[in-house]
């Protein structure tokens, strides 16, 4: 068993997963696009395969792109990850925000496919799937929850004493501000457990072995296995600390926990370090030519089915279970001339299948009064993210314009996946962009070379509250830029 594990994680750091550390990729947590080719045409690739990295959409299109393997590297820059509690509309001095640090990623791919005889291909593409990551320097959560434990303790607000900085507001937490007497300065506070940086690390790598049939000189099915890693830490929760199963039912935290602080906390919510989880899942696809100018393209991808995070059991729901959700993709591709083509495709992800991602997180009454023991951090039905299924809409150009350069460009449109009303636990994930704006190119030196390059625009998108479920407006909002550089053997 740990050899499996052994080389799962070797794999991993092969798909690209131990670098896809994504501040919250493109819709949602999936990458607009795998490889540079797909990228450039906004991943509008489901009836126009590019290259080996095809079975990361449809399997279908690993028999129509030649023998081949693929490698490439993705520069992403998330840009302005920020988020805000405007804690002055409880009588604060000062709002709490704050931008995430660590804005460049590495994401690599690698894919491979070769013919076993004129019908059947097989071949492997390995990639990073996604991910979300936030690294924030000041603890947006305990700043805030210093100012909302003093209100609801009828006392001076924590940031309003004076001499008393954020910094120092920061150290001590809700449980330290909801006791100290009007004029007391920061010398008088307790420490509250596990609220120094604040953030998420989640990345998420497939290893997907594929076979394709043609079964018409026009037509293929394929099928993919979906191998998934995943790791993920978290820090800086301790806030949340009376949120879960093991704290609120203990009659040890009967007094501690209305001050907002534990004293027997969770060993399974937050700086645990680091988490690894396994699963499986299944692709299949078709590509058909149906007239000499048009094809059609579809696929299906279940749900990944993961092992638990146990390190993380009382932070997920379904005791730190965190699958990779089920989607489809169908599309079509229209050539008006030999060089020219012209792609549309429709993706929906079913982000509500997944109960970690898409239960609805805190309302303010959790903040006030006990929290039912079926929404507890970590239940079946525990806090959330609030992620809602979303529809993904993507338009495509490729244009040869001779033997050794193509160019493209693309468009993408999704659905906002957070309510106005998720905003506070999406702090830790501001997967927010809705509208993606692609370039890229290839240059084939000879007939057996290719280097291609792409360029990806998310542009900044923002999601706010008039109350969040701390009782004061908030926003988290975020943009994206992304490189992608490849190399093709073709033999």
């Amino acid at each position: 068993m740990n050899k499996t594990i052994g080389w799962l994680r070797v794999a991993s750091i092969i798909s690209g997963l131990a670098f896809t550390a994504t501040a919250s990729a493109t819709t949602g947590y999936f990458q607009l696009g795998y490889g540079a080719k797909s990228l450039g045409l906004a991943g509008a690739i489901v009836s126009n395969p590019q290259d080996a990295m095809a079975a990361s959409v449809n399997p279908a299109g690993m028999a129509l792109v030649g023998e081949r393997v693929d490698a490439g590297i993705t520069f992403f820059n998330p840009g302005d990850r920020s988020a805000k509690l405007e804690t002055s509309a409880l009588g604060a001095t000062y709002d709490v925000d704050d931008k995430s640090r660590r804005n460049l990623f590495f994401v690599p791919s690698l894919g491979y496919t070769s013919k076993i005889n004129d019908k059947l291909y097989w071949g492997i593409s390995m990639y990073g799937n996604g991910g979300m990551n936030t690294t924030y320097d000041r603890n947006i959560y305990n700043e805030a929850a210093a100012v909302l434990g003093a209100n609801g303790q009828g006392q001076q607000a924590a940031s309003q004493i004076p001499g008393v900085t954020p910094e120092q507001i920061q150290a001590a937490g809700r449980a330290a501000a909801s006791m100290v007497p009007e004029g007391a300065g920061a010398s008088d506070f307790a420490p509250i457990q596990d609220v120094g940086t604040l953030g998420i690390d989640l990345v998420q790598g497939i290893i997907a072995p594929t076979l394709t049939f043609k079964v018409h000189p026009k037509h293929a099915i394929g099928a993919s296995l979906l191998v998934g890693i995943q790791r993920f830490s978290a820090r800086g929760l301790g806030n949340f600390q009376c949120f879960t199963k093991s704290v609120a039912t203990n009659p040890a935290n009967a007094a501690t926990c209305p001050n907002g602080f534990a004293a027997e906390p969770s060993n399974g919510l937050t700086n645990n370090g680091s988490d690894w989880a396994y699963g499986a899942g299944v692709r299949v696809g078709w590509i058909g030519e149906v007239h000499p100018k048009l094809s059609l393209g579809a696929a299906v991808a279940s749900k990944i089915y993961m092992t638990e995070f146990d390190k993380y059991d009382e932070l997920f729901a379904e005791d730190g279970d965190f699958d990779t959700p089920a989607n489809f993709t169908v599309g079509l591709t229209y050539k008006p001339t030999t060089d020219l083509s012209l792609s549309f495709d429709f993706q929906r992800i079913y982000y509500e299948g997944v109960n970690s991602i898409s239960n609805a997180g805190p309302t303010t009454a959790s903040f006030t009064s006990p929290i039912p023991p079926d929404n507890l951090l970590g239940a079946d039905d525990g806090f959330g993210f609030g992620w809602e299924d979303i529809n993904v809409y993507r338009l495509a150009v490729d244009y040869r314009y001779n033997r050794e350069w193509n160019f493209r460009a693309g468009y993408s449109y999704n659905d906002q996946p957070i309510p106005d009303d998720q905003v506070l636990f999406n702090i830790l994930a501001p997967a927010t962009p809705k509208v993606h704006a692609t370039v890229g190119f290839t240059y084939r030196p000879n007939n057996s070379s290719e280097w291609n390059f792409a360029y990806m625009h998310a542009f900044e998108e923002k999601v706010s509250s008039s109350q969040t479920a701390m009782g004061m407006p908030g926003e988290i909002k975020m943009r994206q830029n992304a490189v992608d550089l490849s190399y093709s053997f073709l033999f």
